[in-house]
């Protein structure tokens, strides 16, 4: 059914657990309850979420590295009735009386630009979202996904974990991240897709042998640099990039990444809107059957009927009436050399409103002059940045996004 590191557990394991969890009281009338869980052991995470979900019941996975404090604090935020922590043993009981009026997935907003939001989606939602991805996703049945990313997040969980197991394909979900570890497991299935980050998805093209390449990967949660995108397109057979926001999953796929931008096509059981080009990017709107979701993101429609990202309207920067999507500003400081990441964010200023900064992560010692000259030379003046700072390593939220929110806070912005 499905593997697990290098453990591969049937339908027939499943089952027993499943008669592990009919006999446990706080399971009894699950379809009534919101149950969260937070543990280390991946099977038991899985096999709860999958029993939550057949018996109607609402589940809130929290990522495993979650301590038990703030596990409590997710599990009263998300309204749970019962917070299952480490090895189920002692479960976690909440004051809560209300009664569930239909099973949901409940999952945390990721606070790339604010305070993470509870958000809901029902079982029924998630099944349209599953049917509608396999009839996107170019692939055929003997392609194994491979995820390498949190299970506690809806790309893991659904589009990699679910949408699999609805194929009758046994992905193989990888708790062990260790890089050798994973390429380890990518050589030994040649014929794979594999989910992750952006940032781990760099790491491995890194690391990986002269002689290797990967099959199919996908990619999601933040734009890939255009370096990054040529270094993959070199070791790979095709890459697929997927975009999606929390409140709806996955809300379309590019089968065939040419540049970082183009987020592909929309899923079937979706329209949507933004703008005509890019010289009107206006707010990505999603409708779907049920709801209209606002993303907060900035894009337009391509000829092709691709949906292309410029960033999110709060990273936008507002110079003296001029907009510069951060984006466009990292892609040129990345090509100067010794440059290895770059992040560009706001800061107020008297005069215009707000002027670009942005930290920066090189291989050796950079002069800020040096810096401006290069962005002198290709960017318009009102995206040249006014501040240049080298760090060791740019900040990141648990989930391995950069918030440039969080980096204008800490330069104290």
């Amino acid at each position: 059914m499905f593997f697990i590191n290098d453990q591969f557990y049937s339908k027939g394991d499943l089952h027993q657990q499943f008669e592990r969890f009919d006999q446990m009281n706080v399971l009894r009338d699950c379809r009534k309850k919101r149950i969260a869980v937070c543990t280390n052991n991946v099977f038991d995470a899985l096999a709860l979420t999958l029993y939550i979900k057949e018996n109607g019941g609402s589940v809130v996975p929290i990522h495993a590295a979650t301590p038990r404090d703030a596990a409590i604090r997710v599990a009263h935020k998300s309204s749970s009735h019962i917070l299952l922590f480490e090895n189920f043993n002692s479960p976690i009981l909440m004051i809560n009386d209300r009664v569930e009026k239909q099973g949901v997935l409940v999952q945390m907003s990721s606070g790339t630009t604010g305070e993470p939001k509870c958000l809901e989606r029902s079982w029924e939602d998630i099944q349209e979202e599953i049917d509608s991805y396999n009839k996107s996703l170019p692939v055929d049945k003997g392609t194994v996904p491979i995820i390498a990313c949190p299970i506690s997040h809806s790309y893991g969980l659904i589009s990699g974990v679910l949408t699999a197991l609805d194929r009758e394909t046994n992905p193989i979900i990888l708790h062990n991240l260790n890089p050798k570890y994973v390429l380890k497991k990518l050589m030994e299935t040649p014929n794979h897709l594999l989910y992750a980050s952006p940032a781990f998805i760099d790491t491995l093209t890194k690391l990986s042998p002269q002689d290797f390449s990967f099959h199919n990967v996908m990619t999601s949660g933040m734009l890939m640099s255009a370096k990054c995108l040529e270094d993959l397109k070199s070791k790979t057979n095709r890459v697929l990039q997927q975009y999606g926001c929390s409140e709806a999953g996955c809300i379309a796929i590019n089968p065939d990444v040419q540049e970082p931008h183009e987020m592909g096509f929309p899923l079937g059981h979706f329209t949507l809107k933004a703008g005509q080009d890019k010289n009107d990017p206006k707010e990505v709107i999603v409708h779907g059957k049920r709801k209209v979701i606002h993303t907060n993101d900035i894009g337009y429609i391509n000829d092709s009927g691709s949906l292309c990202l410029l960033g999110r309207r709060d990273d936008m920067i507002n110079v003296a009436g001029l907009n510069v999507y951060p984006h466009e500003v990292e892609e040129v400081l990345l090509k100067a050399p010794h440059i290895q990441e770059v992040v560009a964010y706001k800061k107020p200023d008297a005069f215009a409103g707000e002027r670009v900064c942005v930290q920066f992560v090189a291989s050796s010692f950079m002069e800020e002059a040096r810096l401006r000259d290069w962005c002198v030379k290709q960017l318009a003046p009102h995206q040249v940045p006014v501040e240049y700072t080298q760090v060791e390593k740019i900040p990141t939220l648990p989930n391995g996004k950069i918030s440039r929110k969080l980096v204008g806070e800490m330069m104290g912005c």
